[in-house]
C-alpha cells in the first residue's frame, strides 16, 4: 500500500509521499472523485541529501516514519519548497523542529509566504531562475514558474536523471494503487479536471513555463499530486500546451453578451444592442443565462474582445444566474477585460451598479457608461440603446 511504501524512481531518488484516498473535496473547493496523493521526493547525492516538498500536516507522523527508512530527517541538508500551500508545506514546520539547521530552497515569493505560514525563523536560500545546486552527482536546476498556480511556484529539474519535479503542473487529484502511470488505469478525466479547475485561469503563465522546459531532456514528470509520469510525461506537457494555446484570431472583433430577462424588457434592449454591434462589424455570441452551459460561456470569454451583461433587478439585486456567470470569469484567462452593462428594472434598479462594481473588481474597464431603464423601454430608450452600442463599438474598434 502507498501509505507505507517508499518507491524508487531511479538510483538514490525515492517517492516518499502520502496517499489520501478518501478525500472527497480538495481545499473545500474542488471535488476529488478518486482522492489524491501528496507527493514528496527524497534525493540523495554523495555530499548532500534533499527533500522536495513535504506533505499535508495530518500525515506528518507517517511521512517522517517513511523518510526515516532512508535517512534520519535530522540528517537532511536541504528541503526544496516548490510551492507553499499547506498540502505541500504542511509538515515543513515539524521538519524544522526536528532539523533546525536544514536550509529551505525556494523562490522569493515562497520565502515571504513561509514566514507568515510558519511564524518562525529558518535558514533560507532564495533561488534565481536557472540556478543550480550540486548534491554530489545529483544536480538540481531551479526553473521559476510563477502562477502555476501561485506566485511562488517553481519547477525543480534533476539534471543527471532527467526528472522534472513539476509541482502542481501536470498533476491530478487521483490516488492510485501504484504510483507510476503505466501501472494503473486511465486517469485522463482527473488530469483534465485538475487542469480545468486549477490551472486554466493561468494559460498565459502556462505558455511561459512550458517554453522554459522545451529544451529539457525529460524522462519522467514527477508532480505534487497523483501518478508519476514515467511513460507519458511528454504527453502531459503537450496536453498543457494544447489546452493553454492562445485563442484563435477571428477576422472580426468578438463580443460575449450574457443576458437574463425576467419579463422580456432587458432582452428587448439586448436585441437592439446586439444588432447595432453587428452593424459595426462586431461578432456577438449571446448567452441566455437561464439555460447557459458553463463551458461554452468560458470558452467564448477566452476569445472575446468585449463582455456585455444585461441584467434586471430582482429583490434589489442582480439575479443569481448573473452572479454565477460573473464567478466563472475568475476560472478562465479572458482575452480582454473590456465590459459594458445594461438592464431594466421595476420598483428598484440596483443591479446594474452592482455588476459594475463586480467587473471593476475583476479588473474590467467599462467601454461606456452603463444604461438602465424602468419597465418597458420606450422608443426613446431604444434609441439610447443604439447610442450605447455605438459608443461601445467605437471603444472596441479603437482597442483593436
Amino acid at each position: 500500500m502507498l501509505d507505507k511504501a517508499v518507491i524508487e524512481l531511479c538510483k538514490d531518488v525515492d517517492w516518499v509521499g502520502m496517499p489520501h484516498p478518501d478525500l472527497k473535496v480538495f481545499d473545500d473547493l474542488f471535488p476529488t472523485h478518486n482522492g489524491t496523493t501528496y507527493n514528496s521526493y527524497l534525493v540523495q547525492g554523495s555530499e548532500k541529501t534533499a527533500l522536495i516538498d513535504t506533505v499535508k500536516a495530518p500525515f506528518a507522523d507517517a511521512f517522517f516514519t517513511k523518510v526515516g527508512e532512508k535517512i534520519k530527517p535530522e540528517e537532511i541538508d536541504i528541503v526544496v519548497v516548490n510551492h507553499t500551500e499547506p498540502d505541500h508545506s504542511g509538515s515543513l514546520g515539524r521538519l524544522l523542529e526536528i532539523n533546525p539547521d536544514i536550509t529551505v530552497y525556494c523562490t522569493k515569493a515562497a520565502e515571504n509566504f513561509l514566514k507568515q505560514l510558519l511564524n518562525r525563523d529558518f535558514n533560507v536560500h532564495v533561488v534565481s531562475d536557472g540556478e543550480e545546486v550540486d548534491l554530489g552527482g545529483k544536480t538540481f536546476r531551479f526553473i521559476l514558474a510563477p502562477y502555476l498556480h501561485w506566485p511562488d511556484t517553481m519547477f525543480t529539474y534533476l539534471v543527471e536523471d532527467k526528472l522534472l519535479f513539476s509541482c502542481d503542473a501536470f498533476g491530478a487529484h487521483y490516488c492510485p494503487e501504484k504510483i507510476f502511470d503505466d501501472e494503473i488505469a486511465d486517469f485522463s478525466y482527473d488530469f483534465f479536471f485538475y487542469f480545468d479547475c486549477i490551472m486554466r485561469p493561468f494559460k498565459d503563465k502556462i505558455r511561459e513555463a512550458t517554453a522554459k522546459i522545451d529544451g529539457l531532456d525529460i524522462e519522467m514528470v514527477c508532480p505534487s499530486h497523483g501518478p508519476i509520469r514515467r511513460s507519458s510525461g511528454k504527453g502531459a506537457i503537450s496536453a498543457y500546451k494544447r489546452w493553454a494555446a492562445p485563442p484563435p484570431q477571428g477576422e472580426k472583433p468578438r463580443a460575449v453578451m450574457a443576458v437574463l430577462s425576467s419579463h422580456g424588457n432587458t432582452a428587448g434592449m439586448a436585441d437592439v444592442v446586439q444588432k447595432e454591434l453587428e452593424n459595426h462589424g462586431i461578432e456577438v455570441t449571446r448567452f441566455a443565462l437561464s439555460d447557459m452551459r458553463d463551458d461554452d460561456f468560458r470558452n467564448a470569454l477566452e476569445q472575446a474582445d468585449l463582455f456585455l451583461v444585461g441584467t434586471p433587478t430582482i429583490q434589489r439585486d442582480a439575479p443569481p444566474q448573473v452572479w454565477h456567470a460573473l464567478t466563472l470569469i475568475s476560472s478562465v484567462t479572458p482575452k480582454a477585460r473590456l465590459g459594458a452593462i445594461f438592464g431594466s428594472f421595476g420598483w428598484s434598479g440596483e443591479a446594474v451598479k452592482m455588476v459594475e462594481a463586480r467587473l471593476a473588481g475583476l479588473k474590467y474597464k467599462l467601454a461606456t457608461d452603463s444604461l438602465s431603464f424602468r419597465f418597458t423601454p420606450t422608443e426613446e430608450n431604444l434609441a439610447a440603446c443604439r447610442d450605447f452600442a455605438e459608443q461601445v463599438a467605437g471603444t472596441v474598434l479603437c482597442e483593436e
